[in-house]
């Protein structure tokens, strides 16, 4: 009796299963095949592995609005250099940022800024989510998704799911229900001006066609609800490599 039971609860788990496949529910194969298709509509690029950047926007930090201009270079899985000039009560200031896969270094208006814990930790941050979403891409078995749900995301139907990677944290992408391009990403990250952490919440709210892929063109990002980036992407380009010297600290 009990392995009868057993073999009808079975049966019946498999048959909502069925159901729910026949009946259009999301699975996480299914958003990232249709989000490969939406970001790649030549065939996934598995080559190219470096970008550049070009972005302006403001920055919103403790009730000022700071123009700013940015240079970005990133070599997947977890390298990348940013430049970026802002402009602090008409004064212009240059900080480069750097994390060759390892350590970070840091200089401001030519000037080496010290390394904290704090901020190696959020250097390595964002290395770990650019390897995160490459791993998504690339469906790598590290990678671990569940489904949230549906929600709304400025005004338009999306479907949530979370991700992680090696047991660290997870982030929640939001995929358009429409073109299955992502129009946000959600997670929980340390703010280094107050040291609490903060939900930060990144909406891609238009994208650009850019040597046969979709990338992003405009980009809003809150903090526990609240403005902290807008930015326009000007240009981009897609290398196969970018040199490990670009990554190096000058002596």
């Amino acid at each position: 009796m009990r392995r009868l039971l057993t073999a009808l609860l079975a049966l019946s788990a498999g048959l909502v299963i069925a159901l729910a496949s026949q009946a259009g529910e999301p699975t996480p194969d299914s958003i990232i095949d249709k989000a490969i298709k939406a970001y790649f509509p030549k065939g996934l690029d598995t080559k190219n592995k470096g970008t550049r950047t070009k972005t302006k926007g403001k920055l919103h930090i403790q009730g000022l609005e700071l123009d700013f201009t940015q240079e970005v270079a990133v070599m997947a899985p977890a390298k990348f250099k940013e430049s970026m000039e802002l402009t602090v009560m008409d004064k212009k200031i240059n900080v480069i940022t750097v994390f060759d896969g390892k350590q970070g270094w840091i200089l401001a208006d030519g000037k080496e800024v010290k390394v904290s814990d704090e901020i190696l930790a959020e250097l390595k941050e964002g290395a770990y989510l650019i390897s995160l979403m490459q791993g998504v891409f690339v469906k790598d078995k590290a990678v671990k998704f569940s489904i949230i749900g549906e929600a709304k995301v400025k005004g338009k139907a999306a479907v949530g799911m979370s991700v992680s990677r090696e047991g660290k944290g997870d982030i929640n992408l939001f995929f358009d229900k429409e073109s299955g391009l992502i129009t946000k990403v959600e997670g929980r990250k340390r703010d280094l001006m107050s040291g609490q952490e903060v939900t930060e919440e990144r909406f891609i709210t238009e994208y650009q066609d850019v040597e046969g892929r979709k990338v992003a063109k405009k980009v809003e990002v809150l903090r526990d609800g609240k403005a902290f980036l807008d930015a326009e992407v000007l240009e981009v380009q897609i290398l196969e490599k970018i040199d490990d010297a670009e990554f190096t600290q000058p002596k």
